[in-house]
């Protein structure tokens, strides 16, 4: 077979090397670590092919490289951690590789155009340069650059680049392996929260400080009532009242300002954390494999939107009212010092405050769970009709959608409200103890003045500190009625992200840089659970580099479950699943789809214009590149019929018919260019004229390629040479399609169906 056809616009598909990741690659280069570009973008958002500084954390981090991405003036970066890569103002980037505070520059230099031919040449001669102008050339500090194209270094005076530098450095290094040391410590993996969580731990020093100077203030209220109740009062010390009061009501400006400024810096930790929390459950859910898929995509969705509830508990609502708590405590201290006994009023309020709350939790966590349940079933309702309106109408099912809707909405609104009324009489319950306190703490307070043991004004602030006290406490109550809602909205999430995903962070995979497309199979076997029976069964399997391969049989053979296996979408139940002597689940998830191209029976379109659906990956791809591809696909006319041409809008699968939405994902398929290329049904939608054409125009793309073809369709037989016949699951026949084809004519395989006859006779 011929090596795959490469045309010429080939080179236009891939876009110009991104000058970022190329001074990562150079940075990790000069460390001793090599690193595959195209993994690194596997799976990252890209703009036209590029990946945004912001996201090299975690594209490094994901390939077991620790990065950090700083604003850091470049007067401050030490040279312990060069080399560094540095981005510049005009949105390129060099690698930083050394400082020298005394630099013999040569004089064609200083204007920076010495050190440009020598970046150009890709050898470092500004040394020698230097070497040769001794006599003549000024001395000053500058920096060693790598510019990360050419490959070449050459020096740059400070003032030179400092005015150039955009304030921002990458630093990377490989991180270093301790498998050698397995079994002695085992690193624990962080959990997708709290980790999280414990990186903002400066942020939450910031507002225990803040909380502690306002609690402080908060004292100079009862303090400022006590004396002038024992003191300005019986003497009418005017004077002494206002300066009491100008000192209080200072106090009192202080501490609405750092409650303030803590209501600011609890926001924007809970906006980051909320942006990085989310993005990583996004990305978890993108990367999660097929087989680990839960059943219901409604069940899915209600369990992220549910995110929204965990992130305020955790960050607004339990980091203000933790700040407050400890406080509590100082408040009770005071109390007591001040009027004594008295203090056993708050604690007992406290204590009977808490009490119902913590006796309700069980049956609150059975209304939240019965509640999240009925809501996620209720959402996978929506989502299912919505997504089905079409065949719901045609199947005249309206009124059994009406009613199954009606019946979930009535028992998670019958569950809500009796959550609701739960947390609302607590709510109550606590503000009464607050109430009853302050009139306890009165009561006391006069026996223990009619006693003589406590002035007026060490009533009055025992009454101003009760409520302090038990402010904190009325907030935990108020957290402890929503917290079994949370701990199950939390659980949900937890089961979802302990799900099997494509890159594991503690996996190392295989490389395959440039994949033959040879399959090999032994005693391949597949169910999609437990309970099912088996959907592939095949005692052994071998595809030859550029062998064209059709996969025939009913509906149900296994044909589509194959395809899926081959492409690396499940992990085989049992047996042994190779592509080019490697085994396909070691394989590196990017070169795998890289090298496999997928097209599924079902093509899908994303709301964006039809340039964005073509390259829907990323890649920066021309126009008259995209145009002769769609050309090649059946799809050219209906494109320059439209007045949009590419830039048409698409919203659901309803904005192109079924054979054109194919054509865009023969498209998508011959504009990846991969050296595997697996087909289910591609031309099933298709018109007879539409099909004629693509069998015409893809079957020179197609030589050389190793092609595995799922069809029913005889017309598209002629792109390959042997057959594979399935039932059940498992191997009828294989061998030559000549062969095959001869003998099913001559009625030595079972019979299939009489509407599969009827479908090939046509």
């Amino acid at each position: 077979m011929s090596a795959p056809q490469s045309t010429a616009s080939s080179a236009t598909a891939t876009s110009q090397p991104d000058p970022l990741l190329e001074s990562v690659r150079q940075l990790l280069r000069l460390q001793g670590h090599g690193i595959d570009l195209e993994r690194l973008r596997h799976g990252m958002p890209l703009t036209k092919g590029e990946l945004a500084p912001q996201d090299l954390e975690q594209a490094l981090s994901r390939q077991g490289i620790a990065a950090r991405l700083s604003q850091a003036p470049l007067s401050e970066i030490p040279e312990s951690l060069m080399p560094c890569v540095v981005l510049l103002e005009d949105g390129s980037s060099r690698v930083l590789l050394s400082h020298e505070a005394a630099h013999q520059w040569p004089a064609e230099s200083s204007t920076g155009s010495s050190s440009e031919s020598s970046s150009e040449s890709g050898s470092d001669t500004s040394d020698t340069q230097a070497d040769d102008n001794l006599d003549t050339a000024p001395s000053g500090p500058g920096y060693k650059l790598l510019d990360p194209l050419s490959g070449g270094a050459y020096w740059l005076p400070q003032d030179a680049l400092a005015a150039a530098y955009a304030g921002i450095a990458l630093f990377a290094h490989g991180e270093i392996s301790l498998e050698r040391a397995e079994g002695y410590s085992q690193t624990q993996k962080g959990h997708w929260l709290t980790s999280r969580l414990k990186s903002h731990w400066r942020v939450f020093a910031e507002v225990a400080l803040s909380s502690s100077l306002a609690a402080l203030l908060a004292v100079a209220t009862a303090l400022f009532a006590m004396q002038v109740y024992d003191r300005v009062v019986p003497t009418g010390a005017v004077d002494t009242l206002w300066a009491l009061g100008i000192g209080v009501m200072l106090a009192i400006g202080l501490e609405a300002l750092l409650r303030a400024l803590r209501a600011q810096l609890i926001e924007n930790s809970g906006k980051k954390i909320d942006l990085e929390l989310n993005d990583h459950i996004f990305r978890h859910a993108v990367q999660m494999r097929l087989a680990a898929k839960p059943r219901s995509t409604g069940a899915m969705a209600s369990q992220i939107r549910d995110f929204d509830a965990i992130r305020e508990f955790f960050t607004a609502s339990t980091l203000g009212a933790c700040g407050d708590l400890p406080f509590a405590l100082l408040f009770l201290g005071l109390i007591a010092l001040l009027g004594g006994p008295v203090v056993w009023v708050p604690v007992a309020a406290i204590v009977l405050m808490l009490i119902p709350v913590l006796l309700a939790q069980p049956w609150l966590s059975r209304l939240s769970r019965e509640g999240m349940r009925e809501s996620a079933v209720k959402n996978g309702v929506l989502l299912e009709t919505l997504d089905n309106l079409e065949n719901l109408k045609a199947c005249r099912a309206e009124g059994h959608a009406s009613r199954q809707w009606q019946r979930l909405t009535s028992e998670q609104t019958h569950r809500g409200v009796t959550f609701r009324h739960a947390v609302a009489w607590l709510t109550s319950w606590g503000t009464g103890m607050q109430q009853l306190a302050y009139v306890g703490v009165i009561i006391a307070g006069v026996y223990l003045i009619m006693a003589g043991e406590l002035s007026v004004g060490a009533l009055i602030a025992c009454s101003i500190l009760s409520s302090r006290a038990i402010g904190p406490t009325l907030q935990i109550s108020a957290l402890l009625s929503r917290w079994q809602h949370v701990k199950v909205a939390k659980e949900g999430l937890d089961a979802l992200m302990e799900t099997d995903i494509e890159r594991p962070s503690d996996r190392r995979f295989a490389r395959l840089a440039q994949a033959r497309g040879h399959y090999q199979a032994e005693n391949l076997h597949w169910r999609y659970d437990e309970e099912a029976p088996e959907a592939l069964a095949l005692d052994r399997l071998s595809i030859a580099p550029g062998e064209h391969l059709a996969l025939l049989g009913g509906n149900g053979a296994g044909k589509s479950t194959l395809l899926r296996l081959l492409a690396g979408y499940f992990t085989p139940t049992s047996g042994e699943l190779t592509l080019d002597n490697l085994a396909l689940s070691q394989i590196d998830p990017a070169d795998r789809q890289r090298a496999i191209g997928y097209l599924p029976q079902d093509i899908s379109l994303f709301s964006g214009t039809l340039r964005n659906n073509l390259c829907i990956d990323g890649r920066d791809v021309s126009d008259m590149r995209l145009l002769e591809v769609i050309e090649m696909t059946g799809l050219g006319d209906f494109v320059r019929r439209h007045p949009l041409g590419l830039d048409m809008m698409l919203h659901d699968r309803h904005s192109l018919s079924g054979g054109q939405r194919q054509s865009l994902g023969l498209a998508r398929l011959v504009l990846q260019d991969p050296p595997v290329v697996l087909l289910d049904e591609p031309t099933a939608s298709l018109d007879q004229a539409t099909e004629q054409h693509v069998i015409k125009t893809l079957g020179p793309w197609l030589a050389g390629r190793t092609l595995v073809l799922a069809t029913h369709r005889k017309s598209l037989l002629g792109w390959v040479e042997r057959a594979l016949v399935l039932r059940h699951g498992k191997r009828v026949m294989d061998g030559p399609l000549d062969q095959i084809m001869a003998r099913q004519s001559a009625g030595k395989t079972p019979a299939t169906s009489a509407s599969r006859q009827r479908q090939e006779a046509s």
